[in-house]
């Protein structure tokens, strides 16, 4: 899987010619292990509820459904107010962990933004490093999304007449039912404090619909896939930067080109990169790879949350877009990155580790990580700092997959 996606030059033109027919026959499955979701998470479960009696449009108009569980804000402006992101805070509670640049930075990055979207092809072939470096600095909020769909390729498909009504066509067929009420059931529960989502907030559950129409579609897209609950905060997130349909091309890429098979039933692409983190581990943490190991705690049991919904549940708002805006370029790469260096912050000193005795404190801890760690400025120069080259990435890849050959062999024996 690491080979699939390391960098953002692999996600070239000519990958996206294929037609919107033979897109509709893609299907990413693997074999089943005996570790599901719901074990780990129930949160990110793989949805397999029994089809309802619900309709296509009542599933959109039964707004009392949609919003079972009320929102965190709006009922008093007095008391909250709402972000720069789109959050709605209690005052007292809000704080400032984010970089504030000088405005005439800002400018100065956007137009040079600009500049390189007029220039893609020429900066894709000839220029990538820069690409790479302005991404590690931090995308201007007023063309992140523009340079999300660039590197990821949704711009490219947007524009390519065998993909461009893609989405209006998958968007016209009623989907299956099963799935439509299994995304319908988890639509209140993304992001309930952000205005976009929010009960009662400014837009009045247009994101709750916009992200029930870009999950439905993937699902026609991907029957036999479905719908994973660990879709759906990434969809969120994709929705809070842009419109729909733009949202969903870069959700398309995000699926099937940076985490393929990660939301396919059985977990075992994401096994995989468990198995390959705890390899990186063993270098670059020694003393926390040697505690889990020895207290034999599988990398499923902290990493899937991390590693599904790109850290956008983990995370700080701020240090989440400007994760994503390494992600996009440089792919899947930069989730092992964030891992080990959160991990170095968290149980890189035995002194760290007499806190977790136990597996139930060391996967405790690895669940409510300390704030300081996750702070924007803090955890991204740790992140850019650390060298993880792509050529030790796919060699542990390939050595993890000999291991794991070799341990199956051996249980069949």
């Amino acid at each position: 899987m690491i080979s699939q996606n390391t960098e953002g030059k692999l996600l070239a033109a000519d990958e996206f010619t294929e037609t919107a027919e033979s897109l509709a026959k893609l299907n990413i499955r693997n074999a089943t292990p005996k570790i599901t979701v719901e074990k780990i998470n129930p949160d990110l479960s793989h949805s397999s509820n029994e089809n309802s009696n619900f309709s296509h449009d009542e599933i959109l108009n039964s707004s009392e459904e949609i919003d079972d569980q009320p929102s965190e804000g709006t009922s008093n402006s007095q008391l909250y107010e709402i972000d720069r992101h789109g959050f709605i805070h209690e005052k007292q509670l809000e704080g400032n962990d984010s970089i504030s640049l000088p405005v005439e930075v800002l400018r100065k990055r956007e137009k040079k933004w600009l500049d390189m979207f007029n220039s893609w092809p020429h900066f894709m072939e000839k220029q990538f490093d820069k690409i790479k470096q302005r991404c590690r600095k931090g995308i201007p909020p007023a063309v992140r999304a523009t340079a999300w769909k660039y590197l990821c390729g949704a711009q490219h498909c947007m524009t390519n007449p065998n993909m461009m009504h893609l989405f209006d066509m998958l968007n016209r067929l009623p989907g299956d039912q099963k799935w439509n009420d299994d995304i319908k059931k988890d639509l209140s529960r993304q992001f309930p404090n952000h205005e976009l989502f929010a009960r009662n907030g400014f837009y009045k559950k247009t994101g709750q619909k916009d992200l029930y129409y870009l999950l439905k579609a993937w699902t026609v897209l991907h029957p036999e896939e479905g719908y994973c609950q660990g879709q759906a905060p990434v969809a969120a997130t994709l929705l809070m930067q842009m419109p729909l349909k733009d949202a969903f091309y870069c959700f398309i890429q995000i699926c099937e080109k940076y985490l393929p098979g990660y939301y396919s039933p059985g977990l075992e692409a994401i096994q995989l990169d468990g198995d390959i983190l705890f390899a990186l581990l063993k270098k670059h943490c020694y003393v926390g790879y040697k505690h889990l190991k020895n207290q034999h705690i599988d990398p499923v049991l902290y990493m899937v949350e991390w590693f599904m919904c790109i850290y956008c549940r983990t995370l700080p708002w701020s240090t989440v877009l400007r994760v994503w805006d390494m992600f996009f370029c440089e792919g899947v790469k930069v989730l092992f990155k964030v891992a080990i260096v959160l991990f170095r912050c968290a149980m890189g000193s035995n002194q760290q580790l007499q806190r977790c005795p136990t597996m139930y404190e060391t996967v405790e801890r690895l669940r409510k990580l300390p704030p300081q760690i996750m702070q924007e400025e803090f955890l991204i120069q740790k992140v850019v700092a650390l060298h993880l080259s792509d050529e030790e990435l796919e060699r542990v890849h390939c050595k993890v997959i000999k291991e794991r050959k070799l341990k199956q062999k051996t249980k069949l024996a």
